[in-house]
């Protein structure tokens, strides 16, 4: 968890890091990047999120944009974000956990992905215990999709 957590990038200007840049480079070269907005599901407190994800499948990296997520308490709560990809298993892939501190006004995420995905269609955020789960039971609070 703490690996993953290192890989979280949370900030309050609009400056990007070194790690961003090298991710941001990487998926600048990949022909194959998808790049899908999130959308709020019907939590209102998540109503204002806004931002992207952006993916490529050949490179597994990807990274996510997120705009309005509210803070969470690392000891109580963290995100976890899951990765939908149907044509690998039913079961969403783990993309990491990650934390909004209060006062951070966007955050960039580098996902970390624990099983390889090859199409996917879906990335949603959950909130759960610190340092995530293996199965979530949701609910889903921001999502971003494929419209096919």
């Amino acid at each position: 968890a703490a690996l993953a957590i290192a890989l979280v990038l949370v900030r309050t200007d609009p400056g990007i890091t070194a790690s961003e840049t090298s991710v941001a480079a990487q998926l600048a070269s990949a022909a194959d990047v998808v790049t899908l907005p999130w959308k709020p599901t019907d939590s209102p407190a998540f109503a204002g999120v806004a931002g992207e994800v952006r993916w490529s499948d050949s490179l597994q990296a990807g990274v996510m944009t997120l705009r309005g997520l509210p803070a969470n308490d690392p000891a109580e709560a963290q995100y976890q974000l899951w990765i939908i990809d149907p044509e690998r298993s039913p079961q969403p892939v783990d993309g990491g956990v990650f934390d909004m501190p209060q006062g951070a006004t966007e955050a960039i995420v580098t996902i970390n992905a624990k099983l390889r995905v090859d199409d996917p269609t879906t990335f949603a955020i959950t909130l759960e215990q610190p340092g995530g789960v293996v199965v979530s039971d949701g609910p889903l609070l921001v999502v971003a999709a494929t419209s096919s």
